[in-house]
């Protein structure tokens, strides 16, 4: 919800330091999801916890090649990606590799 609105509210105010607060108010609300997986990793028994790191560093990894070869390629001047679309998009990918990655470890365990 706050993603549909962000934007949109970023863009009708002109004070600087609200711009700031409301420029970094969707990272806090990721923080707060950061420290709700934290706790539920800590929380978990010994296989839930291998299942989750394998599936992060999995994603880590992946996410981390693309994102090298993307910079390549925009080096090269083959395409041409925004930096802030680039940047933005770094967590969701990671969020999307993971999940993908914990279906594919959580097989072997089974």
């Amino acid at each position: 919800i706050v993603m549909l609105f962000w934007k949109r509210l970023l863009d009708s105010v002109d004070a600087v330091g609200l711009k700031w607060v409301i420029a970094l108010f969707p990272a806090l609300l990721v923080c707060w999801v950061m420290r709700a997986f934290v706790t539920y990793v800590r929380d978990s028994d010994e296989m839930q916890r291998r299942i989750e790191l394998e599936s992060g560093a999995i994603a880590a990894l992946l996410v981390s090649a693309v994102y090298l070869a993307l910079g390549f390629l925009q080096s090269a001047r083959l395409i041409d990606v925004h930096a802030g679309s680039a940047l933005i998009m770094v967590f969701p990918a990671m969020c999307r590799m993971y999940g993908f990655a914990k279906i594919f470890v959580s097989r072997r365990y089974l």
